[in-house]
């Protein structure tokens, strides 16, 4: 549910406009100061701090999750918070600067600044990438349906030996199945309503924290010192820590929102944004740091990708959770889909519109926006629906899916771009141009894991343990 929240926020037309937060900031009201328990727990209010936490914090939240120990598995438990906290600082470092840069420039979204920056081309290689990025998000929450569903039709037919058999038949026909069942849903041009089940997805995802958390004592005392699954790990070295890196940006990523949330902020200022900023990355940090060091410590070694795959048919809890999980996969796969839809269609155009003379006038068919196609845009979900779910039955593993995510698309959206914009936008000192060269240097760690991640998926190279 990434994408479709951080897609609907961003608009490209906020060069024209003045942003709230210049205007915010142009009047200088100061709102008294409130005791701390009173500002808790009052009411959320509009465009307010906690709200804004809320919303960059869902926006972040994903799939990621159940992903988060599998990052413990190939680096230990030391190192691999170690990595979650990085991917935490490079994150605020990324949301302080673009809130910054949002409010000197009067930018209102992620596009706006962008252009601002890279001229008209920005345009199209933003469509490109949330194009790519939302198909391999459908593309991961295909895998979660195929890891889900195999596991309730084993408790639904425990005398079944096909329902038996996870990563064969029942796992092909349920991602097949689910393709199907989600085609009409790809006739809508508008499924903006369906934001409203997000919460229902974020209840689900710490619904099945808290049950990975409760019971990884009983987990950990089965499985310690047990044939297959190892002793406990603080630290590993490999080059598999590429792989974990690019999984923990993923995991941070929510950029996109970034800088709605700041231009609808009240009170504006530079203390206020970089307080809400690290807020929210240390509230994931401490997060992702409790799944992920629950999940490992309860199967060590054995600790797969998807966390819950290491769990029985027969755990009620669990299987609880992959019911809710699988429902808000099915709704999170249209919410994505279409506004992804919609970046492909505005990418064509924009492609289309390179051929066209200078002075010429455009043709009806280059002149249509992405709501006046609809044959194309069906058919365009149609193909993307199809190769999504072919590849989710040929991929089994969904951390090489959001490893890939993460090293590419989320790694441009949350470290190349905010620090090539810092170079542009903002003056030259040397904090800041140390801030960029971590981000510089923290993105080709991420992108260096792209071709160990391409070699494990074709059996060339060693998977993580």
């Amino acid at each position: 549910l990434k994408l479709s929240s951080a897609q609907q926020m961003m608009t490209a037309d906020g060069d024209d406009a003045r942003s709230r937060s210049s205007l915010n900031m142009a009047t200088g009201e100061v709102a008294p100061l409130r005791p701390c328990v009173e500002r808790w727990f009052s009411p959320m209010t509009n465009n307010g701090f906690r709200s804004g936490m809320l919303t960059l914090t869902t926006t972040a939240l994903g799939g990621g999750v159940l992903s988060v120990a599998f990052v413990m598995n190939i680096c230990g438990i030391g190192l691999g918070c170690l990595i979650l906290a990085l991917g935490a600082l490079l994150a605020y470092l990324g949301m302080a600067a673009l809130m910054e840069m949002s409010t000197k420039t009067g930018k209102s979204s992620y596009a706006a600044l962008f252009s601002h920056c890279a001229g008209p081309k920005a345009g199209p290689t933003l469509d490109a990438m949330l194009f790519i990025y939302g198909n391999g998000a459908c593309v991961g929450y295909m895998v979660f349906i195929g890891d889900f569903v195999p596991a309730i039709l084993a408790l639904l037919f425990p005398s079944q030996e096909w329902a038996k058999i996870s990563n064969g038949f029942s796992r092909t026909c349920s991602i097949i199945i689910a393709a199907v069942l989600l085609v009409p849903m790809m006739l809508p041009s508008d499924l903006s309503k369906l934001k409203f089940l997000q919460p229902v997805s974020i209840m689900a995802l710490v619904y099945m924290s808290v049950v990975v958390a409760v019971e990884c004592p009983y987990s950990f005392t089965e499985h310690h010192n047990q044939h297959g699954f190892g002793e406990v790990r603080l630290f590993t070295f490999s080059l598999h820590f590429f792989e974990a890196f690019s999984l923990c940006v993923f995991a941070f990523n929510c950029h996109l929102n970034v800088i709605p949330i700041a231009d609808s902020l009240t009170r504006p200022t530079t203390d206020r944004m970089r307080k809400l900023s690290a807020r929210v990355n240390v509230f994931q940090w401490l997060f992702y740091s409790l799944i992920g060091v629950t999940g490992y410590l309860s199967f060590l070694d054995d600790t797969q990708s998807d966390i819950l795959i290491n769990y029985h048919p027969k755990d009620y809890l669990v299987a609880a959770g992959r019911c809710f999980l699988t429902l808000t996969m099915m709704v999170a796969i249209p919410a994505n889909l279409n506004p992804t839809v919609k970046s492909g269609v505005q990418l064509k155009d924009s492609i289309c519109r390179r051929d066209t003379p200078l002075l010429g006038s455009l043709s009806p068919t280059n002149g249509l926006s992405s709501g006046d196609q609809p044959a194309f845009r069906i058919t365009l979900s149609v193909i993307c629906l199809a190769c999504q779910a072919a590849l989710a039955v040929v991929v089994p593993q969904v951390g090489t899916v959001l490893s890939l995510l993460g090293a590419t698309v989320a790694t441009a959206m949350m470290l190349i771009i905010p620090a090539y914009c810092m170079g542009v936008i903002l003056e030259k000192t040397w904090k800041r141009q140390l801030t960029q060269v971590l981000l510089y240097i923290c993105a080709l760690m991420s992108m260096a894991s792209i071709p160990f991640t391409i070699l494990e998926a074709l059996g060339v190279v060693a998977k993580p343990p």
